[in-house]
């Protein structure tokens, strides 16, 4: 018999998936109110439900609060404009969606839903896909297959060995793909003058960043040497932004 599979939504990414997909062709209540973005979520979800009939779903859920990841680098996501108002308006028809689906909501004051969606994979335990357009998550996906992603950039799911075709490193060493990559959309610095081919390339070469650190002095490309050496700090600092916390205090999910 098949194992059984949950679906783990990452919510907020699905529900600006949904605004920027239809805000060309707006919507709205009788009330005024714009209902757009909402009616695609639940169709969005629906499709998801049809065509890969999980056994369970449950939501994670960005909270408004800050996070200690803004608390740690306050310039963490700071580029990022403030929700546009018809994005605000529509918040509590996601939610009213999620209700109406019987689809759990978790979130936490002073972690993302990213925190959330990996403390889940620890608890449930049943196999895990997590629905996301986000990079960062690859580092969750287990060898077991016990947890795998459904990029809904590329309408795919993606174990173990498939993040590795797509990044060029396994999820084992994503963290430290990302602390030298770096990411403008969270404006989290990484290492400038590396890149994702010299990540690569540097970590097939060491364990991981502490270990490329170390080490720094057998890095025979002159290039990455000295920008290792000269961002160490920004290096360690975007470890710690980008490693998802899987031990965030909620409560437990049962299957």
């Amino acid at each position: 018999m098949a194992k059984e599979v949950c679906f783990i939504l990452d919510a907020s990414s699905f529900q600006y998936r949904a605004f920027h997909a239809s805000k060309e062709r707006p919507t709205f209540t009788n009330e005024g109110l714009p209902n757009y973005a909402v009616n695609l979520f639940s169709r969005m979800l629906s499709s998801l439900r049809k065509e890969h009939k999980p056994d369970y779903m449950v939501a994670a859920m960005d909270c408004k609060e800050p996070t200690f990841r803004k608390k740690l680098y306050p310039q963490y996501k700071a580029q990022r404009e403030d929700p546009p108002v018809h994005y605000l308006q529509q918040v509590p028809g996601f939610r009213n969606v999620l209700r109406e689906y019987h689809i759990p909501i978790y979130e936490k004051p002073g972690y993302e839903a990213d925190d959330i969606i990996g403390t889940l994979c620890q608890r449930i335990e049943c196999d895990v896909v997590i629905a996301t357009g986000d990079k960062d998550m690859a580092q969750l996906v287990e060898m077991s297959g016990h947890v795998k992603i459904f990029n809904m950039n590329k309408n795919k799911i993606f174990g173990y060995w498939d993040v590795e075709k797509e990044y060029g490193v396994t999820p084992a060493h994503m963290i430290d793909y990302l602390a030298l990559v770096g990411d403008t959309s969270d404006n989290i610095p990484g290492c400038k003058g590396v890149g994702p081919d010299g990540a690569v390339m540097l970590l097939k070469m060491f364990e991981n960043v502490e270990d490329i650190i170390k080490n720094v002095g057998q890095i025979s490309s002159n290039r990455y040497r000295h920008a290792i050496m000269t961002h160490i700090d920004e290096i360690l600092l975007s470890k710690k932004l980008v490693t998802i916390d899987c031990h965030v205090p909620i409560n437990s999910y049962q299957v």
